[in-house]
Order: C-alpha cells, then sequence, then structure tokens
C-alpha cells in the first residue's frame, strides 16, 4: 500500500483510487482535498461527479476552468464504474494535455486495467490500489495508524484490537480514535486500555456465541444466536467459527501431548496469549471424542445450510443443542425436526 506522506506538489493532474475499501478511498480523497485546496476555498475549487448521472461535456468544461483565488482546483468523479466505456473515451484526449491546475480525481469500486481508458490513465496519471487488507496487514496497518499519529501501542493491544475489531478499517479507526481521546497525555496504549473502551461498547458478535459454545452454555448461545441472525449475520459464517474453533481444540490436544508450553500453543495455534485461556477453558469442557464428534455435526449443518431444506436458524439451533449437550453420544438432537 502507498506511502500518504505525499507533499502537495507531488500529486499530479490525474489519480485513480481504485479498489472496495471505502475508508481508504476516503482517506485519500481527504489528503487530497487539504493538500491542494487552501481553508475557506473549498466551495469556490472543489467539484464532484457521479458516474451514475454524468454529463461529460459540463464535466470537460470544469476541468479545464482555472481556479478561483487558489493554485488548484479539484475534481472528483465517483461511481467511476458506472460510466460507459464510449463515454469514458471521450476523455482520453484531455487526459492526453491535462490542465496542470486542475486535479481530476476517479473513483472507482472495479477497473478493467485492459481497457484503453485505464491503461491511458496508468501512463499519464497516478493509480492508487485501494483494495481491502489482507489478515497479515491489518496488524502493520493498525500500528502505523498510531505512528502517524506519534503514539506508542503495545503489541498485546494490537492483537486485541485486530481480533476483536476485524479488517473494517472504518470500524477500527473509530476505535483508534476513542483510545487517543481516553489515554489523554499519556503517549503508549495499553492492552488495558483497549479492555476498558472497546468491550464495554461492542455489540455482541460471532466470537460471543463461539464462546458460549465453547463454555457450553446453551441457553446464552441460543440468545446469541437469534441476536445474531436478526443483525443479518450469515449462519455459513457462525458455522464456518465454531468449525474453526472445534479445529483449534483439536490441534491444543494434540500440542498438550507434545508437552508444548502456553507460548507455543499460542504461536502455532496462532491466537494471542491472552485469548488462548478461553480455548483452554474450551478444551476442559469436552472429552476427545466430543471434540471429533462436533465434527460430523458441522458436515450434517453444512449440508442442511446449503441445501435449503429448513430454516437455516433451526439448523443452527440444532448445532448449537447437540454441541452443548454434556455427553452427546446419549442425546441428539434431531436435524430433521
Amino acid at each position: 500500500m502507498e506511502s500518504k506522506n505525499v507533499k502537495k506538489e507531488d500529486w499530479g493532474p490525474l489519480i485513480l483510487l481504485h479498489g472496495e475499501e471505502e475508508y481508504l478511498i476516503a482517506d485519500w480523497v481527504k489528503k487530497i482535498k487539504d493538500g491542494l485546496i487552501e481553508p475557506g476555498l473549498t466551495e469556490f475549487n472543489f467539484n464532484l461527479f457521479y458516474g451514475s448521472d454524468l454529463d461529460m461535456g459540463e464535466l470537460l468544461s470544469l476541468v479545464q476552468t482555472f481556479p478561483l483565488l487558489s493554485e488548484k482546483r479539484v475534481v472528483i468523479i465517483k461511481e467511476g464504474e458506472l460510466i460507459p466505456a464510449k463515454e469514458l473515451e471521450k476523455l482520453i484526449p484531455y487526459m492526453d494535455s491535462p490542465m496542470d491546475s486542475t486535479c481530476l480525481v476517479f473513483l472507482a469500486s472495479k477497473v478493467d486495467m485492459r481497457k484503453s481508458f485505464f491503461i491511458r490513465f496508468k501512463e499519464k496519471g497516478r493509480v492508487i490500489s485501494c483494495q481491502k487488507l489482507y489478515e497479515n496487514q491489518i496488524a502493520p496497518w493498525i500500528r502505523n495508524q498510531f505512528k502517524e499519529a506519534s503514539y506508542e501501542i503495545e503489541e498485546n493491544a494490537v492483537l486485541f484490537l485486530k481480533t476483536e475489531i476485524g479488517p473494517d478499517l472504518l470500524k477500527l479507526s473509530t476505535e483508534i480514535e476513542k483510545l487517543k481521546s481516553y489515554i489523554g497525555d499519556r503517549k503508549t496504549v495499553r492492552f488495558e486500555d483497549c479492555q476498558k473502551i472497546i468491550r464495554g461498547e461492542r455489540h455482541y458478535s460471532i466470537f460471543d456465541l463461539v464462546n458460549a459454545v465453547g463454555n457450553k452454555d446453551r441457553t446464552k448461545a441460543l440468545i446469541l444466536l437469534s441476536s445474531l441472525i436478526d443483525e443479518g449475520e450469515q449462519p455459513l459464517v457462525m458455522l464456518a467459527m465454531l468449525v474453526r474453533n472445534f479445529r483449534n481444540l483439536l490441534r491444543l490436544g494434540e500440542l498438550k501431548k507434545a508437552g508444548m508450553s502456553r507460548m507455543e500453543v499460542s504461536k502455532r495455534l496462532g491466537i494471542p496469549e491472552f485469548y488462548l485461556s478461553e480455548t483452554y477453558k474450551h478444551f476442559s469442557a469436552y472429552t476427545p471424542e466430543e471434540i471429533k464428534e462436533a465434527f460430523t455435526l458441522f458436515l450434517e449443518a453444512d449440508l442442511q445450510l446449503k441445501s435449503n431444506v429448513r430454516a437455516p436458524e433451526r439448523t443452527m439451533e440444532a448445532v448449537i443443542l447437540n454441541l452443548c449437550i454434556v455427553n452427546p453420544s446419549n442425546s441428539q438432537v434431531s436435524y430433521n425436526a
């Protein structure tokens, strides 16, 4: 991902921001506007167009208009993926000789860099990818957000943010701002700060459901299942997280037999040490036979969910009830009830 520490004179007249990470696109747009337009002059030197109802003639006229009381004019085109290829080609002559005083910023969630318009854009302008971060990019991104604001953050705090919030950069940035406000003049964010600020305000998540099932708390698990379904969580995603947890329990048994320490187990399972106690707790709640039998339940539930033969919430209820029975070999809930 490209560095954001770009000087004013480095922006250039043509910028393409593409990708599905809306937070990154919005962040780049803000930096471009703030870097090129003087405070108080935005009203005169900033224009926004949408691809869904773009008037190409109006756009071409505006990008060739000099800014007012400013060195630069910024013109943004949103929804660029909705503009027909023939319309886009009308911009190519301008791109060959753009106005130095105008910064034309083209935003699109998806682009085909093989098309003539985007080939020319790459030749003449600047292309910035704003794709969603991969799992291994989230922690560095969190560290960088604090570093740019002259803060330090403990590694356990980074892992906590990554695990609790996930890859949603908008939510992460919101929590980061809360943390910076909370610690005041102190310049180091601690694990305890994250616990106080983030856990106290978050809604129930799939992780809460997984924990309830791992603790065989049937009543709580069923309540959480109902709440999560009402909030739009997908049953297949919930099932996948349960499978992941039981795979960790299966591996934990193998690692314990091999005599590995908690630190070694943490590294092997990819679970932060401060969450590992929950995994050990889940492991103690199930016998090895119950852990193995769980995968038969998961397979049946997966088939039920993908075949749509019954309501998804009924399938998930059956999974949870079976997993939370103290001795599932003595009593099983039917998937066809």
